[in-house]
């Protein structure tokens, strides 16, 4: 479901911000924006209704908590059986992500641990304890290049702002 009346420039802009620092004060984003801090108090709580912005939260550094090894593990299922598979695989907090797919795979997991052992233990104990999993494939990251949480809306942004012009 789409909101076109929410998506206007400045709630874009109001969500960029965010994106990038969710505990920057709405009293500096409104400075920012040169609007007032209720408008932008007003906004947010609209665009948290609409499910828009889903949660604030922050970003870590996993390697710095110790969590230095990432996976991605692609795995085939029985027939029939997502529904309950991503259930489970969903209560395993090692299991950052869960996408279902259409090709080589039927789901990939994104998976990070402390180590090595560690991460044998989530793939051999949990994982392909499963019933449902056919078969899988690990895949270790050797470095992350780019790793981020939501899409830049800087196109979005200068596309309402050109629309806006004309």
């Amino acid at each position: 479901m789409q909101f076109p009346d929410l998506l206007d420039e400045i709630n874009l802009k109001i969500i960029d911000i965010l994106g990038r620092d969710a505990s920057k004060p709405f009293v500096e984003i409104a400075k920012e924006l040169e609007i007032s801090d209720a408008t932008v108090h007003m906004r947010v709580r609209r665009l948290v209704a609409a499910g828009i912005i889903r949660r604030f939260t922050i970003a870590t550094d996993s390697r710095l908590l110790g969590y230095d090894h990432l996976a991605f593990m692609g795995i085939n299922i029985k027939e029939g059986s997502a529904d309950e598979v991503n259930s489970i695989l969903s209560q395993f907090d090692e299991v950052l992500e869960i996408h279902e797919m259409h090709g080589r795979f039927d789901l990939i997991l994104k998976i990070r641990a402390r180590s090595l052992e560690e991460m044998r233990d989530i793939v051999v104990n949990k994982v392909r304890k499963l019933p449902q999993i056919k078969d899988a494939e690990l895949m270790a990251v050797l470095k992350t290049v780019k790793e981020e949480q939501s899409v830049s809306l800087k196109k979005d942004i200068s596309d309402k702002m050109g629309a806006a012009a004309t």
